[in-house]
C-alpha cells in the first residue's frame, strides 16, 4: 500500500518597503502569502503570528509593493505581433518608413516585409497616409504591409494588393475604407472592415464587425508572438488583462498557451461580435473558465479609430474633412447588443464619437428595458468624446467607460488637428469621476505600449507629447489613477473578488516598483521602474 505525498505549503512574507494595499489609505508593513493566495496583511508581528510555519522572507529593500496591475483593454497577441515587425513609431517622413522597413528585412528576400506604428500625423504629408507606390520602394515583388498606430488598418504595396486581388473593380466593404488614386485604382490604404480582404482565403473574416488584424502567420510564429506580448505586459507589472478582440485565432492561441504551460497572464477574453452566433449556439450565457483564462463577454464596434482620424465625429468644423466610419446602423447595432445582453453576457463596445456613444447608451437602455439585469457592467471602450448629457446617462445606466490616457499624450495633437475643439474632451476621465462613474485606465496595447506609470501620469496631467494641455478639467488625481489600473480595472472585468488589491483571500499578484506613485514628484512618475512581477506567489 502506498501513501500519498503532498508538498508543504509555500509560505512567504513580503516586507521591507512601503506596501499600498489599495483597499486602505494607510500603508501595510507586511503581507503573508501561502501558495498562490494572500492570507494576512498588516504589521510584521501580526503576519508572523498568522502562521505556524516559518515563512520565506521577500525583502522589498525599500521598493514599493503594489497589487499586480490590471489592464482592462489590451490585445496581447497583436502586441507581440507588432513588436516582431519593423518599429515605425519614430518615423517622421515616408522616407523614414521606407528606410526602417528595409533595415528590418532580415529574411534575405523571403516572405512579406511588415511594420507597425506609423502615425500619418507625424509624416509631414499634410496628414495623408503613405501609399502603395511609396511602399513599392521597399519591394516590388514581395508584400510590404504596414499597420497604422491605431491598429485599425494597413497600407500595403502593389504586390500585396495583387496577392489579395484588390483592384479597381473591388467594392469597398461596408464598414471599411479602401482609398483610391484619381483613376480608381486602390492606393494601398486599407482600413477597418476592408482589412478582411488582406487575410487570405482561409483567414479570419469578421465583415463589418471591426478591423481585421489577422494577416497570415504560422502557428509557431503566433505562439512566439503571444509569448512576447505576454512578456512585455508582465515586465510592466501587469498580471491581469482583458483581451478585447477575440476570434478563433486568439482563442486557439490562448488555449495552446494554457495547455503548454506558457500562460503568464490572467486573461478575460471578450469575443468579437462577428462570433456572437457561436456563443449563442453553444449556450455560453455567462463567464466561462477560471482565474487564469475565461470567456468574459462580447466586444462590439460602432465607429473607427480616433487616432486614425476614422472616429465618427461629423463636427461640422473645417478641420474634419472625413466624417469617419460607422460599422452598423443603429437598429442593427442595438439588436446585436440586446442579443448579448439577453444571453447574459457583459459587453464592451468601441465608441469614440458622440453619435456612436449615443448608439451604445440607447442600446443598453433598450436592453435593460426589455430584460432588466443587475450588475451587467456593460462597457464603452475608449469613450472618446462623450457629451455631458451622455455622461449623465451613462451614470444612470451603470455603464463603465474604459479609456486610454496614454493616447492623450501620444496622439492628442493629432486629435486636435482631426477633430478641432472637441478634442479637449478626449478620454475625459475627470468628467467620469465627477459624475460618479468608475475611473478605469487601460492601454489598448499595442496602440500604446504597456507603461502603467506613463498612463497614470497622462491621466493626471493631461499633457501631450508637445507639452500642451488637453482638457485640464478632464484630469484625475493620483489615487484615482492608481485605482484605475488596479481595483477599478479589476471591477470592470468582474475580477475584483480575485485581483486588484492586496487583501486576504485574493491571489498573490504583485508589482514591486522603484518609487511610490502616490508620493513621488509628479514628473518622476513616468520613470518609475517595475523591479519585480509576481503572479500567484511566483516571481515571473
Amino acid at each position: 500500500m502506498s501513501g500519498s505525498h503532498t508538498s508543504p505549503p509555500h509560505v512567504q512574507l513580503f516586507t521591507g518597503g512601503p506596501i499600498r494595499t489599495i483597499e486602505a489609505e494607510e500603508m501595510a508593513e507586511a503581507v503573508l502569502t501561502v501558495d498562490d493566495r494572500i492570507v494576512h496583511v498588516g504589521t510584521l508581528d501580526d503576519c508572523l503570528a498568522a502562521t505556524a510555519l516559518r515563512p520565506e522572507r521577500v525583502d522589498l529593500a525599500g521598493a514599493t509593493l503594489l497589487p499586480g496591475f490590471v489592464d482592462a483593454h489590451t490585445h496581447p497577441l497583436m502586441l507581440g505581433q507588432c513588436a516582431s515587425w519593423a518599429d515605425l513609431t519614430g518615423a517622421t517622413s515616408i522616407d523614414d518608413v521606407v528606410k526602417l522597413l528595409r533595415e528590418h528585412d532580415h529574411d534575405n528576400g523571403q516572405g512579406p516585409i511588415r511594420g507597425f506604428g506609423y502615425d500619418h500625423h507625424r509624416l509631414g504629408t499634410d496628414d495623408a497616409h503613405p501609399t502603395s507606390e511609396d511602399l513599392d520602394r521597399v519591394s516590388l515583388d514581395r508584400p510590404v504591409e504596414i499597420m497604422h498606430a491605431s491598429g485599425h488598418g494597413y497600407v500595403v504595396n502593389s504586390a500585396s494588393l495583387r496577392n489579395a486581388r484588390i483592384d479597381a473593380d473591388t467594392t469597398t466593404p461596408d464598414g471599411g475604407r479602401l482609398d483610391r488614386y484619381d483613376d480608381g485604382r486602390p492606393n494601398g490604404v486599407v482600413f477597418d472592415a476592408a482589412c478582411d480582404l488582406l487575410t487570405g482565403p482561409r483567414g479570419v473574416k469578421i465583415t463589418n464587425h471591426g478591423p481585421n488584424l489577422h494577416l497570415p502567420e504560422t502557428a509557431e510564429t503566433l505562439d512566439a508572438m503571444l509569448d512576447l506580448g505576454q512578456r512585455m505586459l508582465t515586465d510592466a507589472g501587469i498580471t491581469s488583462v482583458g483581451d478585447c478582440q477575440v476570434t478563433e485565432r486568439e482563442m486557439t492561441n490562448w488555449l495552446r498557451a494554457r495547455d503548454q504551460n506558457r500562460l503568464q497572464l490572467r486573461v478575460s477574453m471578450m469575443v468579437l461580435s462577428s462570433h456572437l452566433h457561436l456563443l449563442e449556439g453553444l449556450g455560453i450565457s455567462s463567464m466561462l473558465g477560471d482565474d487564469d483564462l475565461r470567456i468574459a463577454g462580447l466586444k462590439l464596434y460602432t465607429d473607427g479609430a480616433l487616432t486614425a482620424g476614422m472616429a465618427y465625429v461629423p463636427c461640422g468644423c473645417s478641420v474634419n474633412h472625413r466624417p469617419g466610419n460607422i460599422y452598423h446602423d443603429p437598429d442593427a447595432f442595438t439588436e446585436l447588443l440586446i442579443r448579448a445582453h439577453e444571453l447574459g453576457l457583459q459587453t464592451g463596445t468601441h465608441s469614440q464619437g458622440p453619435l456612436p456613444i449615443g448608439m451604445v447608451i440607447d442600446a443598453i437602455a433598450e436592453a435593460q428595458r426589455r430584460t432588466p439585469r443587475t450588475d451587467a457592467r456593460h462597457r464603452i471602450e475608449h469613450c472618446g468624446f462623450p457629451s455631458n448629457e451622455q455622461i449623465e446617462r451613462m451614470a444612470e445606466l451603470d455603464i463603465v467607460p474604459v479609456p486610454q490616457p496614454t493616447h492623450v499624450f501620444q496622439y492628442g495633437e493629432g486629435a486636435r488637428r482631426d477633430y478641432g475643439e472637441i478634442a479637449e474632451r478626449m478620454y475625459p476621465s475627470g468628467l467620469f469621476d465627477k459624475a460618479g462613474l468608475p475611473v478605469v485606465l487601460s492601454s489598448d496595447v499595442p496602440v500604446s505600449m504597456p507603461n502603467v506609470f506613463l498612463a497614470m501620469w497622462a491621466a493626471i496631467t493631461r499633457r501631450t507629447s508637445s507639452g500642451s494641455i488637453i482638457g485640464p478639467d478632464c484630469a484625475i488625481d493620483r489615487r484615482a489613477a492608481l485605482r484605475g489600473y488596479t481595483i477599478t480595472g479589476a471591477w470592470a472585468m468582474h475580477m475584483d473578488h480575485r485581483v486588484g488589491s492586496i487583501s486576504p483571500g485574493k491571489l498573490a499578484d504583485f508589482a514591486v516598483v522603484s518609487n511610490d506613485p502616490i508620493t513621488c514628484p509628479i514628473d518622476d512618475m513616468p520613470d518609475i521602474e517595475v523591479l519585480q512581477t509576481w503572479r500567484g506567489g511566483q516571481r515571473l
